[in-house]
């Protein structure tokens, strides 16, 4: 969260997909075979009265039984549902990633805040998590609907006798993330956050409060993704958010816009000829005119 000028701003909200590495794919009807036709669960670790594959206590190593076996959950900010959204301003998406978040928070009691993000992330962005919605439906009619709010897996007691490496998942590292586990939103939550959202083209301007002049200029990412120039009376920052400095099928990262601003904030950098061969690589170059510039 950047207070710039009195302005509360969130500098983007993604939806943390790694916990997808916890939960099995929708299994075919040969992965089900264990499931549905033995009854020695202390040979297959598998407790079909639960519905999820799980180990038994003797540590073993991780296989594909161990995943588990119900709809995907997902980790969320810390406390999310303490959270005062009243308290936010604006929101700053910078790519379709930085919206997949964003049902979450619009959901919220007292949210008002004004969203900005270019067009062309809104749509990718809306096209992803409607992909992600149609994805869970498939899940909902393997499984069926929940039984309760409060999934099976997150009982403390089926959490000791998952394998580490799940539990490190679902737990976090330090072992206090459980709190940050939702269900997927709904189709109506994102259309409802959709409906929230201003979007903008490179360079357009976009006042809020007759203070602050919000800015989008291409990080030559992908498509549609930005980087934020915020002007205010007492100065202007500079948000750069994960960019790309040499592109080969975004519009080329800005350069040019990000002088004359008085800080800068910025994320990560990524470079094609990072995961390029070396031959690949020589093909790419920055002019010396496009380089950054002193501030």
């Amino acid at each position: 969260m950047l207070n710039f000028c009195g302005i509360r701003i969130l500098l983007d909200c993604p939806l943390d997909l790694s916990a997808l590495l916890a939960f099995s794919p929708i299994p075919t009807s040969l992965d089900c075979l264990p499931v549905i036709e033995s009854n020695n669960t202390e040979a297959n670790g598998f407790d079909s009265t639960v519905g999820f594959g799980k180990r038994q206590k003797i540590e073993k190593l991780l296989h594909a039984k161990s995943l588990l076996f119900a709809e995907p959950w997902y980790k969320t900010v810390n406390n999310l549902h303490l959270w005062n959204a009243s308290f936010i301003d604006v929101v700053l998406i910078s790519s379709s990633m930085g919206i997949m978040g964003l049902p979450f928070l619009t959901r919220m009691k007292g949210f008002s805040a004004k969203i900005y993000v270019t067009e062309a992330s809104a749509r990718l962005g809306q096209l992803m998590m409607e992909d992600l919605i149609s994805m869970h439906e498939e899940f909902r009619h393997f499984y069926g609907p929940e039984e309760s709010n409060f999934p099976s897996w997150l009982k403390q007691e089926e959490l000791e006798i998952l394998p580490s490496e799940l539990r490190e998942i679902i737990l976090g590292k330090d072992g206090l993330e459980l709190g940050g586990w939702m269900p997927l939103y709904s189709a109506a939550d994102v259309k409802d956050c959709m409906l929230k959202i201003h979007t903008l083209n490179y360079a357009e301007e976009a006042c809020y409060n007759g203070t602050l002049v919000i800015k989008a200029f291409s990080s030559g990412l992908e498509i549609g993704s930005c980087n934020w120039i915020l002007n205010s009376p007492k100065g202007d920052i500079a948000y750069v958010s994960g960019s790309s400095f040499i592109s080969a099928y975004a519009m080329p990262f800005d350069y040019h816009s990000l002088q004359g601003t008085c800080a800068l904030i910025y994320s990560d950098f990524f470079s094609l000829a990072d995961t390029q061969g070396s031959e690949d690589g020589d093909k790419f170059s920055v002019s010396t005119d496009d380089t950054f510039q002193p501030m």
